[in-house]
């Protein structure tokens, strides 16, 4: 567990650490305001990742230190499912006895701080952070989308029926296909050194978000 604190006003928490990577590398290349970001497993002591590691990632976190000038929480994860996503987001709060925003864009309550949850890649579609990213992706490599259809159609991947999984074979094919430095890095890695590009339209949405988060608090 690294996380030990608050050291910002507002604190993002998301599911993973090209989720981490990702969103650093548009709020640095986008001027948005600043947020400490960690994922899940960071924030608890049994280190579980993903959204299961939300609940446990809350729990107990107004006793660190720094969370008296905590202005507002928010947590991004997947809309792997419809409804069913924002639903486990909600525990976070709701399984330590917050109050969790009632809708992906009202605001719920933390002890007086307000919380918001943001849908990756947005609330109403059903996807995850490499669905987000493919356009990204294909902009910096437009061979991309044909070579590793073809790759997954040999291989019977296009047939797997679990929606991350087949996103992450996508984002992840395309890196290993062509990062030629080092194929072996993750999506997060290639946003943070500027391979991919976070100013790519794809994440104008989240930039949105992110900008009008303050408003949206009201803090």
């Amino acid at each position: 567990m690294s996380f030990s604190g608050f050291t910002k006003a507002r604190f993002m928490l998301c599911e993973g650490d090209d989720d981490k990577g990702v969103l650093e590398a548009i709020i640095s290349a986008r001027g948005l305001p600043e947020f400490q970001i960690c994922h899940s497993a960071e924030c608890n002591a049994e280190a579980t990742g993903g959204k299961t590691g939300f609940v446990k990632a809350i729990k107990g976190m107004e006793a660190l230190s720094g969370f008296r000038s905590l202005r507002a929480l928010l947590i991004v994860t997947d809309n792997d499912t419809l409804q069913t996503s924002f639903a486990e987001a909600q525990r976070a709060f709701t399984d330590n006895g917050h109050t969790a925003p009632a809708n992906p864009t009202s605001v719920g309550d933390m002890l007086q701080k307000p919380v918001s949850i943001l849908m990756i890649p947005d609330h109403g579609t059903v996807g995850d952070l490499e669905t987000l990213c493919l356009p990204a992706i294909h902009a910096k490599w437009p061979d991309a989308q044909g070579c590793v259809t073809a790759f997954l159609q040999c291989s019977g991947a296009n047939a797997w029926t679990k929606r991350a999984s087949l996103s992450k074979a996508r984002a992840r094919s395309a890196a290993v296909g062509f990062y030629e430095p080092d194929p072996y890095k993750g999506i997060g890695h290639l946003f943070r050194n500027g391979t991919l590009s976070a100013l790519d339209h794809c994440f104008d949405g989240v930039a949105n978000f992110l900008q009008n988060f303050d408003a949206m608090c009201g803090i």
